[in-house]
């Protein structure tokens, strides 16, 4: 390992390319983490050499902007020579774009300096074997296209007619990363000439105004020597010897924290690379999805499926590193802490009993991210969707790597057992929450169940059952018929679960309520729940609650029908369009406008029903949706 100090120009002044490798994951720097401090330390930095060479020019300071550590290629002397970047291509991808902006910003100057010495500062001279070799920087695969535009395009005009604004709903979509840093440090030089300090807008016009062009020349001069002369960084050449992954890891705390699938991915393909395969060919075949797949939500940060955050108990970190948190827990058997997965993940990597083959392992991985991918987003009525549903909506993660085993053995043990499976874990839950039963001890239970699960050579729904029904207590027993009953029909649900939990129990009702002799509806996820009798009823439009001899409100009866008010028997469903100024009616106006508003079939209850609701209306009620519910989440054992 050889070590140096150097500045801007020597990293850039000599022919040679600074080559990202493909598996590194893309460019992370923001504005507001970033860009705008870099600035600034760069504005500080001209004021600070200016006073200095007043008082001493030999003592000029230097801003230490951190380590890079670069590894030789050796592709011959017809090539420009090649260095792969280990460690440092944010900060490195960040100053070639304030050299290329810089260049593209002082053109109009039309000195030849400046432009001589830009030029060379961002692209190697010619000829070139492959037309890439120009290029001093190259990134990582899915950003060249946008770099290769920004290096070439010769204005901030251009690169926005290239990548113009695209305006949804009420605002503007971010362009790529790698544009929205030049256009930001363009604009930033622009001021810096103007000695102008408004932030320009982006529909604003790039120009340099009326200043003399030799005072806009001096200060890009002072610019071109901050940046070159006076930004340092440690270069860290490896020698063949050196481990490249424990420097990458010593060191990737720097800018912009690694994420552990950045880590994980690094230390896959170096163990590639030192067995001798196609590391280009195995990225382009099954890591690229996890860069490149794009996500379609239109409030999406990152445009891309994999790299959108989401929270997960008290964490929030991207997609791809909950999937490895899931893998591996599916894999090792284990309870993991999701703060550690990337040194899980080593453990479980170098402790394997047979070397690894890494295309084996990244097919596998690739094929039970698809699982995962489904698990997150599928809504359809498939068994699995179905599940997948009511596992996002009691925010029950602690299922997801035993879904993973019994996706990825599908073919085995069928599909007629896997998808009784699942209806039996959603029968499981749902009763659990219903009855108020705790999910404390959802993570152990469920590991338990993957344990067990993995060790049955004739897997089959019976087998899955019975091991459901023999967990017992508050913490693990699957609630037979009569305590379902007596929470389903007589708990103030409404008071006990959320408002999308309840949801989804009486869209599942009128589900179940079809028969084969009806036509689907749709149910309408905008339907809201409704209360029959109010919680607040309007004057003496409902019966009042009885009081005792000296007229006081007979409290025991007011927290009894408070109860039955909030059950299930008292909830329903009705259309956004069903007008609130009815709602706390009696039940002689309500009862009509629910019939007329709705064409759901847990409505069709109230045209048999009198002028009237009565607290024993609400239990026959609640007693006739249970009698779809336990057919919906039915137990084996009742």
């Amino acid at each position: 390992m050889k070590t140096e100090k150097i500045v801007l120009s020597d990293l850039f002044e000599k022919p040679r390319r600074y080559l990202i490798p493909i598996f590194q994951r893309g460019y992370v720097w923001t504005k507001d983490e970033q860009w705008a401090p870099l600035w600034e330390d760069i504005i500080n930095l001209v004021d600070a050499i200016r006073l200095q060479r007043e008082v001493n020019p030999r003592n000029m300071r230097k801003h230490f902007l951190g380590a890079l550590v670069l590894q030789q290629q050796n592709l011959g002397v017809r090539h420009v020579p090649v260095s792969d970047v280990i460690d440092g291509q944010q900060r490195l991808i960040t100053l070639q774009l304030i050299l290329i902006a810089l260049r593209d910003t002082v053109t109009s100057l039309s000195n030849d300096f400046l432009n001589a010495t830009l030029e060379r500062l961002t692209q190697n001279p010619g000829p070139y074997i492959n037309e890439d070799e120009r290029f001093k920087v190259w990134p990582t695969s899915v950003y060249r296209d946008d770099f290769g535009v920004l290096a070439t395009a010769g204005s901030i005009q251009s690169v926005e007619e290239k990548f113009p604004l695209i305006r949804q709903r009420r605002k503007y979509l971010p362009r790529p990363q790698l544009v929205e840093a030049y256009i930001f440090f363009c604009k930033k030089i622009e001021e810096c000439l103007n000695n102008n300090n408004v932030q320009l807008n982006d529909s604003e016009q790039s120009d340099l105004g009326d200043r003399p062009v030799e005072v806009k020349v001096q200060l890009a001069e002072g610019l071109l020597e901050a940046i070159t002369r006076h930004i340092q960084l440690v270069e860290i050449n490896l020698d063949t010897e050196d481990d490249p992954q424990i420097i990458f890891e010593t060191l990737n705390a720097r800018g912009a924290p690694l994420t552990a699938s950045d880590l994980i991915r690094n230390y896959v393909f170096l163990y590639a690379s030192r067995s001798q395969d196609d590391v280009v060919r195995l990225y382009e075949r099954y890591w690229k999805p996890f860069d490149e797949t794009p996500d379609d939500n239109a409030r999406s940060k990152t445009r891309r499926f994999w790299k959108e955050e989401e929270r997960q108990g008290r964490f929030k970190t991207n997609r791809l590193d909950l999937f490895f948190y899931h893998y591996l827990t599916c894999q090792t058997e284990a309870d993991l802490k999701i703060g550690h997965i990337f040194q899980e993940f080593k453990d479980w990597w170098d402790h394997s009993t047979e070397p690894r083959v890494t295309s084996t392992e990244l097919s596998k991985l690739l094929a039970m991210s698809e699982i995962y991918r489904r698990l997150i987003t599928l809504r359809n009525g498939s068994k699995f969707g179905q599940l997948s549903s009511v596992l996002r909506m009691l925010d029950t993660t602690t299922v997801y790597p035993v879904i993973l085993y019994l996706e990825s053995m599908r073919d085995e043990i069928g599909d007629e057992n896997i998808d009784g499976i699942y209806e039996d874990i959603e029968s499981y839950l749902i009763r659990r929450v219903i009855c108020g039963l705790t999910p404390k001890n959802y993570n152990k239970l469920f590991l338990s169940f993957l344990q067990f699960l993995k060790t049955q050579t004739a897997l089959t729904r019976s087998v899955a059952q019975k091991y459901l029904l023999s967990l017992e207590g508050d913490s693990g027993r699957w609630a037979d018929d009569e305590e379902f009953k007596q929470h389903f029909v007589h708990d103030p649900i409404y008071e006990k679960l959320r408002s999308v939990r309840i949801q989804y129990i009486l869209e599942s009702i009128e589900r179940g309520l079809a028969t084969n002799f009806q036509e689907s509806i749709e149910v309408n996820t905008d339907l809201s729940i409704e209360h029959v009798w109010p919680q607040n009823p309007a004057g003496e439009e409902w019966p009042p609650v009885e009081k005792n001899e000296d007229g006081t409100i007979n409290w025991t009866l007011w927290i009894k029908r408070r109860s039955l008010i909030n059950s299930i028997g008292n909830l329903t469903l009705v259309t956004p369009s069903f007008n609130s100024s009815l709602s706390n009616r009696s039940f002689s106006v309500k009862k009509p406008a629910i019939i007329r508003e709705s064409r759901l079939r847990i409505n069709t209850y109230f045209q048999t029903v009198v002028d009237v609701w009565t607290e024993e209306d609400i239990i026959q009620r609640a007693n006739a949706l249970f009698n779809i519910a336990k057919k919906l989440w039915v137990h084996p054992g009742s």
